[in-house]
């Protein structure tokens, strides 16, 4: 089966949230490859993503597949280090060094990252370095990578980018982009990437772990909310994890899905999910049923 709609994450298999083997890291990169997955996003805030990247490309005898990467949010080595730096300097020093990382002469689109942490009386400016990026070809297409303030929409209904990814903004626990900004996307001729389809985890391998002493970031609603899914779940007789996947496939609208695995294994179930297709109708409008419930509580 082909993978068209499915992007590579690579925060998990950079290190983030957690350690890693390098070489599985490389080998899920390669693997993906190898199934059909075309194109592959990663930043310098994903650890050593940006590296193992490159190594799996220099290693890749097939066609290049389409890789995105990000500027403003600095390297770190776990999710919590959030340094910042829109400047236009940071932002060119920052494409230089992943090109050279990855070994790669130019990225299909380049995102800004976190655009929520850039003040709203600089955004323009950031923006303006960004197109200058595309213009001198270190990029092809310009993106917003991360939720964005209302202020910020201007620039994505006036063209001033190309592509929108936002996280646990649309998956089983949160829906609230089919009525926002996915059709707003469409509208205004701009794709989107749905990214975190597990919600960081909870619908997957860290439901029981968040279950039993979640963390200070995950709202409580979003643990109400995979609860009755895992309850679902079971009654289905599927894991919750294939459920959440495969209802991503079910939506009606045309959007691109950033996959999050942290290994080789990680990578062959959720290929598996997606290689199931889409969920039943009728289970299909049971999950949406309960995130309208859950999120107009």
């Amino acid at each position: 089966m082909k993978f068209e709609r499915l992007i590579l994450g690579t925060a998990g298999i950079g290190g983030i949230w957690g350690e890693v083997s390098p070489g599985a890291s490389v080998q899920t990169v390669l693997l993906a490859l190898e199934r059909g997955v075309k194109a592959i996003d990663t930043a310098p805030a994903y650890a050593h993503a940006e590296a193992y990247l490159g190594e799996a490309l220099r290693q890749w005898k097939g066609p290049v597949p389409a890789v995105s990467s990000k500027v403003g949010r600095l390297q770190g080595f776990t999710a919590y280090d959030g340094r910042y730096d829109y400047s236009r300097d940071a932002m060119f020093r920052s494409v230089a060094s992943t090109l050279e990382r990855t070994g790669l002469t130019s990225l299909d689109i380049l995102f800004l990252h976190d655009p929520a942490q850039i003040p709203e009386g600089e955004f323009g400016a950031a923006v303006a370095v960004l197109q200058e990026l595309k213009e001198k070809g270190y990029a092809r297409a310009t993106g917003l990578g991360g939720n964005p303030p209302a202020w910020a929409w201007p620039w994505l209904r006036d063209g001033g980018v190309d592509v929108l990814m936002e996280y646990n903004r649309l998956n089983a626990c949160h829906t609230e982009a089919m009525d926002t900004s996915l059709p707003a996307c469409i509208a205004a001729g701009l794709r989107y990437f749905a990214a975190s389809p597990l919600n960081m985890g909870l619908l997957g391998k860290s439901f029981a772990g968040f279950s039993g002493d979640y963390p200070a970031w995950l709202p409580a609603g979003d643990l109400k909310a995979a609860s009755r899914l895992h309850q679902l779940a079971e009654s289905e007789g599927m894991p919750l994890r294939a459920m959440a996947h495969r209802f991503l496939l079910s939506i009606p609208l045309t959007f691109n899905i950033v996959i999050g695995p942290s290994n080789p294994q990680e990578l062959e179930e959720t290929l598996g999910d997606f290689a199931a297709g889409p969920l039943p109708e009728t289970l299909y409008e049971k999950i949406l049923h309960y995130s309208k419930e859950i999120s107009t509580r």
